[in-house]
């Protein structure tokens, strides 16, 4: 094993343990909370991620950071002062758990093809990103956006980053390890055991719990009807306009959001069940800080909770009022501050399921909806809709609609009333599909689809009392055995399709000893995280808005914010962010483009251009150029020198002042 890794692992548990379980498990211990160890181990690790990122976000804006680890020491000492520790389980349990974990690393699996193998380094486009806000959020906060220096960053959920960062900074875990394997593996454990605690606890089951990890992990949609049909070259796992839960961890912000999710459903459930009120300080603090992780779980959490706290207003129990006072303070504090006035969302009803049927060119459903609406044709019309429908929630849905049908009928035949919890989580799936349904989004207009993605979560755990329930039945072995692995064959076809792409990405591997990899490097070695970088677009792109639009969409990343630890004056980073001016920050590009294109006789316009751009340099603070080509006129700039060279990148060093 590579001895730089064996010490991360090494450091990461240190981590786990001194800064995220044992504050977790004396917060827990002050609250009385009656609880097993598994419900303990659980509910300690997720409640000290929120507690360590809390703690680290006061004492950033108090700027005490160097102070950070006080509290954290006194904290330690004070739980393993206070005693309690046990790892035993009851033994019914054992195999079960095991099982779960299998489930956990084997869902885990496809991050262990990303991040540094030997001198490769294997990424995804959003690994850029994040890498790239946490290199800022390592050095700077409030942030700044990290890809458009000197703009702060607002309308963006960076607690995850933050979390990374942090844990980075204080224990010395290089952020590639965090992000690439040593997070997502343990969000991946806490995701499967935490989905085994909430719904074992509630149904009193073990085969319900575990139907309801493999759907939650593995459910797949019917898409791969669709090549049936004849109809190929379809992804099985998005193949109906939502991706399926495996390969969530691809979405750090997602999964992380899922797991506080699952504890804050566990805490709901531990109130509605023992009405000890203790247990709403918990979900306070997880449904008031998950926004700022991912904003689409706020949204639901907040939504159902909100519906659920009606009621109980209603039943004239006002001390839930608390609770809402404190998940508001808390959203507050977070995500408001950085929200940037981007809360808000534009009505576009049932434009998921119009764009995926827009996305088979077998269906026509431009062709219909036209000649539809110009005839008149209403029953056309609804069929079409009905269509998108279908496609979109029951082919999404898979083979969970089969079990939510068997649920459905349980409660018909058995005239079983749900439980209060039970509708709450309902309302929480309703709210998780119709919003989506109706409304986009600025910046990533239809990123908004994301939420519904935990209508998938929410449909499998209540699709996971229906399997229970069909497969306890007193029925043939062989009949039982055959229809199980009918509903097996058709959950995982979507998983089974991606595995092979997942897989083969290791192909795609960057060497590090390639000259983009060996600049970066060098790069980062100079100065320090706030001396900008000014990227210079290929030598194809003109000096005209048209050109450096193209360029900017297809060819410009957050690369060198990711890898140089420097961040840099415009990068693309996949979303338009408020108070963004593109078109503004083109102007010394242009002027760089177009200097470059003037011979020794233009010695006139030379000199003026070369004056615009060394206003604009000392302007924007830039204090190196990168190229991908030789700029032989740049270095006109007395203050400008080259500093390095590695085909076909080139490093400009800009030494100039405001004085």
């Amino acid at each position: 094993m590579d001895f730089n890794l064996l010490k991360g692992i090494i450091l990461f548990v240190v981590f786990l343990i001194s800064a995220i379980y044992l504050p977790g498990k004396l917060f827990l211990q002050k609250l009385n909370l009656k609880i097993t160890i598994l419900e303990a181990t659980f509910s300690s690790f997720v409640l000290g991620i929120l507690l360590f990122t809390l703690i680290n976000y006061i004492f950033s804006w108090l700027k005490l950071e160097s102070l950070v680890l006080i509290p954290f020491l006194i904290i330690d000492f004070m739980a393993i002062k206070a005693g309690k520790f046990s790892i035993k389980v009851d033994k019914k349990l054992v195999k079960p758990l095991f099982f779960v974990f299998l489930l956990s690393l084997i869902f885990s699996s496809t991050m262990l093809v990303y991040g540094k193998f030997g001198n490769n380094l294997n990424y995804r486009g959003d690994d850029l990103w994040h890498l790239a806000l946490i290199n800022e959020l390592k050095t700077n906060f409030p942030p700044d956006n990290p890809g458009f220096s000197e703009l702060p960053l607002k309308g963006y959920h960076f607690f995850y980053n933050f979390l990374v960062a942090k844990a980075s900074n204080l224990f010395f875990i290089p952020s590639e390890y965090l992000h690439f394997t040593f997070i997502p593996v343990s969000l991946a454990i806490l995701w499967g055991f935490g989905v085994f605690t909430l719904v074992f606890g509630w149904s009193k089951k073990i085969s319900t719990a575990l139907w309801s990890v493999f759907l939650t992990m593995f459910g797949g949609s019917f898409a791969f009807m669709l090549s049936l049909q004849g109809h190929l070259g379809y992804n099985l796992n998005s193949g109906f306009g939502m991706n399926q839960p495996f390969g969530s961890l691809y979405n750090p912000p997602f999964s992380i959001s899922i797991v506080i999710l699952i504890f804050s459903l566990f805490a709901l459930y531990k109130y509605e069940s023992t009405k000890n009120k203790n247990w709403l300080v918990p979900l306070t603090l997880s449904i008031g800080l998950v926004t700022m992780f991912k904003v689409y779980a706020g949204m639901i959490l907040f939504g159902g909770f909100l519906l659920y706290a009606v009621y109980e207003l209603y039943q004239k129990r006002l001390f839930i009022i608390w609770p809402i006072i404190g998940i508001l303070a808390l959203f507050w504090g977070t995500f408001w501050i950085f929200s940037g006035g981007t809360g808000f969302l534009t009505y576009y009803p049932f434009w998921p399921p119009h764009r995926l049927l827009q996305s088979y060119a077998w269906y026509g459903y431009d062709e219909k909806m036209y000649t539809y609406t110009r005839l008149g044709v209403i029953k056309g019309l609804i069929q079409t809709e009905i269509d998108g429908l279908n496609m979109f929630i029951l082919g999404n849905l898979g083979s969970r609609t089969i079990g939510l049908i068997i649920l459905i009928v349980i409660f018909i035949k058995k005239r079983v009333y749900p439980s209060k919890f039970a509708i709450t989580l309902f309302l929480m799936a309703l709210i998780s599909i119709l919003v989506p349904m109706f409304f986009i989004q600025p910046g990533k207009v239809f990123e908004i689809i994301q939420m519904s993605h935990y209508f998938l979560f929410f449909a499998s755990i209540f699709a996971a009392f229906g399997f229970s329930y069909f497969f306890s039945l007193h029925i043939n072995k062989f009949v039982k055995t055959f229809l199980f692995i009918v509903v097996i064959s058709v959950t995982i076809p979507s998983t089974i399709y991606d595995l092979p792409n997942y897989y083969s990405a290791l192909k795609s591997a960057r060497s590090l000893s390639s000259p983009y990899f060996q600049t970066m490097n060098y790069l980062s070695s100079l100065k320090d995280y706030n001396s900008t970088v000014l990227e210079v677009p290929g030598s194809e792109t003109e000096p005209n808005d048209k050109s450096m639009i193209k360029w900017y969409r297809e060819s410009s990343d957050p690369g060198i914010i990711a890898f140089s630890n420097k961040r840099s004056y415009l990068n693309n980073q996949y979303i338009e962010f408020p108070g963004m001016n593109i078109a503004k920050r083109f102007g010394i590009l242009k002027k760089i483009i177009l200097l470059e294109t003037l011979s020794n006789k233009d010695v006139l316009k030379k000199s003026e251009i070369v004056k615009e751009i060394r206003a604009e340099l000392i302007k924007n603070n830039i204090s190196f150029i990168f190229s991908p080509y030789k700029l032989s006129n740049i270095i006109i700039i007395k203050e400008v020198r080259q500093i390095y060279e590695n085909k076909p990148y080139y490093l400009y060093e800009v030494n100039l002042s405001k004085n």
